[in-house]
């Protein structure tokens, strides 16, 4: 809100020198549909009454889902929308492998942490997949907790503090691995059903595909062999695997068994307004609804196909890119 707030003084005092528009924030309020007018955006019913658009210009920043209901609901005349989804799926694996083994072992200081990014693909289909990689040697988790939280590389993928104190001897892996979702299985969709709310009329599906499945498998035993073969400097003898839930558990040699390993929850929803030349996608190049005139839409809706990577600085890239629109 800090920013809101300076966002907001820095625009009312450029709109006092004729430089610049105010910026004004609606809080608590709930937009249930656009009205429209031959494709012209011309009105927000919201949950604190009818908004004129006048001539502004709409721009939906409000993820994947969210905004795609909003153009089913209220531009009917918009092809394709929800037709497509496409996420990411996750294997989630902590490993460990003595200090010792490691040359460097001696120069270490007391905490360190580290991050290696792996990308790769499934050789049939070609679908791709990441390890994000969080590495961290804590010969005294309790005294660095606070530190280490501080300057952790993943915030989301790190260690459990009994992860932590039962490896003090060790080099600690901990392994967030994202695959995509074939946006082509044509059993995923997210279409509008028969209830009244226009702000959760909406159902989704996503079933894993033999496709998915297969990308799955390659990404996790892509995951097993970069800690065994190119990580361990004595071989998969010297890794052990943490079964259990991150606060209590154990250190195996075994893998974590697949319903261990594998997240029951998809992240970074995307494709459902995909972006393409003309006709192609849902979205035009101009980032509008194809058949509606002032709405311009941002965010992984967008997406034709996920890719593996995290997708919060490509859509930061297209917003620059649509305001540079604006600008010209």
């Amino acid at each position: 809100m800090v920013l809101t707030i300076f966002e907001t003084n820095k625009q009312a005092n450029l709109s006092s020198k004729n430089l610049g528009s105010p910026l004004k924030i609606a809080g608590d309020c709930i937009v249930n549909k656009i009205y429209q007018q031959d494709g012209v955006a011309t009105a927000l019913d919201t949950s604190r009454g009818v908004v004129n658009i006048g001539d502004a210009k709409l721009i939906l920043a409000m993820g994947t889902l969210p905004p795609t209901t909003l153009i089913m609901n209220s531009f009917p005349q918009v092809k394709k929308a929800g037709d497509r989804f496409t996420a990411h799926f996750i294997t989630s694996v902590v490993a460990r492998v003595p200090r010792k083994d490691y040359d460097f072992a001696n120069q270490l200081n007391e905490l360190e942490l580290g991050a290696i990014y792996m990308a790769g693909a499934n050789k049939e289909s070609g679908m791709q997949y990441h390890v994000q990689l969080s590495i961290l040697s804590d010969k005294n988790p309790m005294k660095n907790a606070e530190k280490a939280a501080r300057y952790m590389p993943d915030v989301v993928a790190t260690a459990s503090m009994a992860q932590l104190q039962s490896s003090k001897d060790h080099l600690v892996f901990v392994c967030a691995v994202l695959g995509e979702i074939d946006f082509r299985n044509p059993e995923n969709y997210f279409k509008l059903n028969d209830q009244m709310n226009p702000t959760t009329n909406v159902d989704l599906q996503a079933i894993a595909s033999q496709t998915d499945l297969q990308t799955w498998d390659t990404m996790d035993e892509g995951t097993f062999q970069m800690l065994e073969k190119a990580l361990s400097p004595k071989g998969p003898q010297n890794v052990e695997y943490w079964h259990g839930e991150p606060d209590k558990g154990t250190w195996k040699k075994d893998h974590p068994p697949i319903a261990q390993r594998r997240v029951g929850g998809l992240v970074h929803e995307g494709s459902t307004l995909w972006i393409g030349k003309d006709d192609e996608g849902v979205v035009g190049l101009d980032y509008k609804p194809n058949g509606v005139e002032n709405v311009y839409v941002t965010g992984g809706a967008l997406w034709p196909a996920s890719g593996s990577w995290n997708p919060t600085m490509t859509m930061v890239a297209l917003t620059q890119d649509l305001a540079d629109n604006f600008l010209k």
